[in-house]
């Protein structure tokens, strides 16, 4: 069934309905677009929309944005390594720490 929708997506591509897909028996529209659910720097995930019902599909398993995703990700939809300085903090390693109360906290002195 999947080659059969490729087929029709490649057709109606073909015959000028660029932005126009067909997943699931429905025929979507490109929308634009949304953060790479997978928080990838310069990648994105296209937002369709059903033509017929007007429903929106945000990349959720199962339909045309994630599809995409799955067929064309360049990650392998593998989300990215974890940056160095995040890991430290929630480590509890080198992240910022407090010394004390600073003068703009007069309630941590007892005054207020």
């Amino acid at each position: 069934m999947q080659t059969l929708n490729d087929l029709i997506t490649a057709a109606m591509q073909l015959a000028g309905t660029e932005g126009q897909v067909s997943h699931g028996a429905r025929l979507w529209q490109s929308e634009g677009g949304r953060r790479c659910p997978l928080d990838w720097d310069n990648c994105s995930q296209a937002v369709y929309v059903d033509l017929k019902t007007g429903e929106y599909d945000y990349g959720e398993p199962g339909g045309p944005g994630h599809a995409d995703c799955v067929r064309h990700c360049p990650h392998g939809m593998e989300p990215p390594p974890p940056d160095e300085d995040e890991e430290r903090v929630e480590d509890g390693g080198d992240g910022p720490e407090e010394y004390g109360p600073t003068p703009m906290q007069p309630h941590a002195y007892g005054l207020l």
